[in-house]
């Protein structure tokens, strides 16, 4: 009888260590996550009539895959926009470092477009969209010196004139049907699992959206925007060149 007490009282003092070791590991994980989305959160938005712009820390770029950050924009932006992405962010040296940004339609379509930027020594830069009827398509992609923190890069879409990318030094994706695209959140991250390492570790990474109506939006002139936009850089540098090499 005493040795079954004896069992007893061991099993109870078992079985509330092991209580309240749990407790104490639930706590911690609690704490961690909280602390991962206090620092997702982010640092400045600013919105007007026509207008979206956040602003977001480093961090964004840790989040893995299966939870990454979301921001919601506006709640009708249209197919019209214009949104300007400002990379600033610091990578680990690892060529696999990376941001992946989605801009997204509305639940329940499955329509997407997305941004790779990686860092490391390769500078690799990818374009790719996602749509009901044709899945995942890679439409652009760069192995080396795809993207610069130097230039911001530009993604525009309108409703008879596509979507165009342009990866700060040049076009990428030229007018790409999308049969209309009306954006309504963006997603980042850029870990493929919760245990893989960091991709950045410090610098910011910002979003500028400008959208409304064709006869009263500079997005109305993005192809052409663009397009001189680049061209006058190059026919700039060339000119430079020619009056500080004379013959």
């Amino acid at each position: 009888m005493n040795e079954w007490m004896r069992n007893k009282m061991a099993l109870r003092v078992f079985l509330l260590l092991s209580l309240f070791s749990f407790l104490i590991q639930f706590g911690s994980v609690m704490g961690q996550n909280q602390e991962r989305l206090q620092n997702f959160q982010p640092i400045k938005t600013t919105e007007t009539k026509s207008s979206d712009q956040v602003t977001f820390a480093y961090d964004v770029s840790n989040a893995d895959r299966r939870n990454p950050v979301n921001y919601t924009l506006h709640s009708s932006i249209g197919e019209n926009w214009i949104l300007t992405i400002q990379n600033n962010m610091s990578y680990a040296q690892r060529d696999d470092a990376k941001t992946i940004v989605r801009l997204h339609e509305k639940s329940p379509s499955e329509k997407f477009v997305e941004i790779a930027m990686f860092g490391g020594t390769s500078d690799k830069f990818w374009t790719a969209v996602n749509t009901e009827e044709s899945g995942y398509i890679e439409v652009y992609e760069r192995d080396t010196g795809g993207w610069s923190k130097d230039y911001s890069i530009v993604v525009g879409h309108g409703n008879n004139q596509g979507l165009s990318v342009n990866n700060g030094q040049r076009i990428v994706t030229d007018r790409l049907s999308l049969d209309g695209f009306n954006p309504s959140y963006i997603t980042i991250y850029g870990k493929d699992s919760s245990n893989s390492p960091l991709n950045t570790y410090a610098g910011t990474i910002s979003f500028d959206l400008i959208f409304g109506d064709p006869s009263e939006s500079p997005v109305f002139y993005l192809p052409f925007a663009m397009l001189v936009g680049v061209g006058g850089l190059v026919v700039a540098i060339v000119v430079f060149k020619k009056r500080t090499n004379p013959p």
